[in-house]
């Protein structure tokens, strides 16, 4: 089964994978980015989008995925971007009938380091340790997706495991 992280971005969307065989660990699967080309006008840049999405998704049996919740507080135009992202991102997941967890930062910080303060490089030195993987692979927005994937697979485990 295979475990699916997803930071969603207008500019650069971000992904993370992890299977596990076993349930006792995870194992690294690939991270990476889907990054539309700067000048693509925001139709085609939306079904860039969804078409690496559905390639991904379909390329391998994802069982449950997090994807990480959009805040913004400053740049409105910026910000409904990055919700049309998101909104292909739940459109991929209900196409390919995937279930998934909405994952806020802090609530990702806390199941991760401990603590809802926890800053990325704690984030991904307790990833790599829990992959067995020198470094992170970059940019951020992939090493978020791993880190979600890892969420997801932490949840999923979690709620399994419970009565």
């Amino acid at each position: 089964m295979y475990f699916l992280g997803i930071d969603p971005g207008y500019g650069r969307l971000g992904y993370g994978v992890v299977s596990a065989e076993n349930s006792s660990r995870p194992v690294f699967s690939s991270c990476g980015v889907f990054e539309p080309p700067l000048k693509m006008p925001e139709d085609e840049r939306l079904l860039f989008i969804e078409s690496k999405l559905l390639t991904l998704m379909t390329s391998i049996p994802v069982g449950y995925c997090a994807i990480e919740q959009v805040f913004f507080r400053k740049n409105l135009s910026t910000g409904v971007q990055l919700i049309q992202s998101r909104g292909i991102v739940l459109l991929c997941l209900a196409k390919n009938k995937i279930p998934y967890i909405s994952v806020s930062p802090t609530s990702l910080k806390k199941l991760i380091t401990g603590s809802g303060r926890g800053d990325k490089k704690q984030i991904e030195a307790i990833i790599s340790r829990l992959l067995n993987l020198e470094n992170i692979p970059g940019p951020d927005d992939a090493a978020d997706g791993l880190s979600l994937a890892m969420y997801a697979w932490l949840n999923y485990k979690n709620r399994r495991l419970s009565p």
